[in-house]
């Protein structure tokens, strides 16, 4: 008979190593992006010069990466499988001055247990390499090939042993935008080696090796174009060295997805960094964007763990608070001098890490940026900085109350009779102008109606566009002459995903080259703008709110709509104004605009009474 201690009796004991692997693979290898970082890390760290990486299908069909590195030697391929086998470190100590790239010996064994994996190296003392063929984490062969310096490592049918792990995958598109950025960061950490990136049989990008032209490869990479101006960031001591480039306040981003963070060379990701190059930038920065570039620190590696995560992205700093308000500083001299603004009396010395000072101190630095004895130079200042772009009228500021040199609010004499139908039979409208060149005052009935112009016209505008755009009924203007568009990879893998629905939604475009595309013809509502910015600034609206969770159609819909409404500081006249409220009334959402901001303000009759105190 059993007892009942025997029944409830667990066992411990060791697990299988395929298993062991499959675990590890699960903190390892997230997504293929993290098996292309895992690759091109080993071949930097195998001392390459040239690295070519192709992937097929998102990564799921397969990743090859070749390199011209040191190789593997024939003894020691079948180790390299081998969990926690590593030729980068030897002890404890070893962690803690680290400068490899990996350490953990966990990548190889990890992507050989949940795909099918074939490797062919080859050492520059052996007369011919070593293939290995691994599948599932089960070793299927290993034999000698003939192959050229350095090593080769196709992983195939990536997670065709997990298919769990498949169905957390996002969409082909959505992984290939990962896999591009990767492979982003990675080339912009080396610019010494010659990098060359396909995707599904298009080459992306092609870089030469010139570990001087750092500033030619952050602005082809990220920017499009070699000679894209740049702002050059650069402080040097004994604790902490800085380098990089970044973006003009001119043309910085909506998202942070173009600031690239590198700590010895390492490619990371610390918010309290990214926040402290965002602070530098002050009131340079529009509401709402981002710099974009690559920024790089050198510091000494006691200082930094990088043994966080397995990883590899996070990193804990000794001095990181210090080391936060030291690059805010270096960030916003470099700003000042590159554009003239004034330094002599008002400029923040750089301080060492350990002369720490508050953030109420930084914020009122911030706030004393431009001083007002400097103020007359602030046209210089401004044509500086925007002295290439050209003035948009839709763009201008809105005026303000106090510049009005008459009564805000214009009474225009709007007939009586002026109607406007709606479900329940029709009501009289009458439209008194506008306020501040941004809201549209109207009375109806005992109602006072305030409607912000933007918002009402961006909500007709959106609802307008789904509708075309699902019938396929969008209006397109041709372009006199094709325009050429360079695109920064990550930015085109973002054209292809949207590329069908801004088709339908009336911007004509097709691929002309590695990551140019050819526009030909744009949405009709857009023809008051420069096709080449507003083709990217849709390109940048669609990323961010598909990142967001919106889908695509909605994405191109609403930012088509944003781009095209009536801007506040536009004057519009009485008629254009009744037009727009007659729109709005058959919209299906008359309450906010697609951001989610309300369109219009109700002021009862009992509500100013209750102000005047009457109730």
């Amino acid at each position: 008979m059993t007892s009942n201690n025997q029944i409830g009796k667990r066992w411990i004991r060791p697990l299988p190593e395929r298993l062991i692997n499959k675990i590890a693979a699960g903190e390892v290898i997230e997504r293929p992006a993290a098996v292309l970082k895992e690759l091109l890390e080993n071949s930097l760290d195998a001392g390459a010069t040239r690295i070519d990486i192709a992937v097929e299908k998102s990564g799921l069909k397969s990743i090859t990466v070749v390199d011209d590195g040191c190789g593997i030697d024939a003894d020691q391929i079948e180790i390299a499988f081998s969990r926690h086998a590593t030729s980068k470190i030897r002890d404890f100590n070893d962690l803690e001055e680290l400068m490899s790239f990996g350490f953990r010996g966990e990548a190889l064994p990890s992507i050989g247990s949940v795909s099918k994996t074939r490797m062919i190296s080859r050492t520059a003392d052996s007369d011919d390499g070593r293939e290995l063929i691994i599948e599932g984490g089960v070793l299927q062969s290993v034999k000698a090939v003939a192959a050229p310096i350095g090593t080769k490592i196709e992983v195939m049918d990536l997670f065709y042993n997990t298919p769990a792990r498949r169905k957390f995958l996002k969409t082909e598109t959505t992984e290939a935008r990962h896999l591009t950025r990767t492979a982003t960061a990675m080339a912009l950490s080396v610019p010494g080696v010659r990098f060359s990136y396909s995707l599904n049989g298009r080459r992306l990008f092609l870089l030469g090796k010139n570990a001087d032209l750092m500033q030619a490869r952050v602005a082809e990479l990220l920017f499009g174009k070699e000679n894209t101006p740049l702002l050059e960031v650069k402080y040097d001591s004994d604790k902490l060295n800085i380098s990089g480039y970044l973006s003009f306040p001119d043309s910085c981003r909506r998202n942070r997805n173009g600031l690239y963070m590198y700590i010895n060379r390492r490619y990371i990701f610390s918010p309290t960094l990214f926040h402290a190059i965002t602070a530098g930038y002050g009131e340079l920065l529009a509401r709402g964007h981002f710099p974009a570039g690559a920024l790089f620190l050198d510091i000494d590696p006691k200082r930094v763990d990088v043994n966080v995560h397995p990883t590899k992205a996070e990193v804990r700093l000794v001095e990181e608070r210090q080391i936060h308000d030291l690059l805010y500083q270096v960030i916003k001299k470099s700003l000042r001098g590159s554009l003239g603004l004034p330094s002599a009396s008002t400029a923040v010395e750089i301080r060492s890490a350990e002369e720490n000072y508050t953030a109420a101190e930084a914020i009122r630095r911030l706030k004393n940026f431009m001083p007002d004895k400097d103020i007359n130079n602030a046209p210089d200042m401004m044509d500086k900085l925007y002295g290439n772009q050209k003035t948009d009228s839709s763009n201008q500021a809105p005026e303000s109350i106090n510049q009005e040199s008459e009564d805000t609010i214009k009474y225009i004499n709007v007939a009586a009779d002026d109607t406007v139908e709606t479900k329940s039979g029709s009501e009289t409208i009458r439209y008194l102008g506008q306020l501040s060149r941004l809201y549209l005052i109207f009375i109806s009935g005992d109602e006072l109606l305030v409607i912000d112009q933007h918002t009402a016209h961006e909500r007709v505008l959106y609802e307008e566009n789904l509708k075309a755009i699902e019938l396929g009924k969008s209006i397109s203007q041709n372009l006199l002459f094709p325009i050429n568009i360079e695109l920064t990879p990550e930015r085109f893998a973002v054209y292809e995903e949207a590329s069908e629905i801004l088709t339908s939604a009336g911007i004509i475009s097709q691929p002309f080259g590695a990551t140019t595309v050819m526009l030909t013809a744009v949405s009709a509502s857009l023809t008051k703008k420069s096709p080449e910015k507003i083709f990217e600034e849709i390109l940048s609206d669609v990323e961010n709110l598909h990142n967001g969770g919106e889908e695509l159609t909605k994405a191109v819909a609403q930012s088509i709509a944003c781009r095209a409404a009536i801007m506040s500081g536009d004057v519009i006249t009485a008629e254009e104004a009744i037009g727009l409220y007659r729109r709005l009334k058959t919209v299906d959402n008359k309450h906010c605009c697609p951001h989610g901001r309300p369109v219009t303000l109700k002021l009862t009759k009992d509500e100013l009474d209750k102000k005047f105190g009457r109730k």
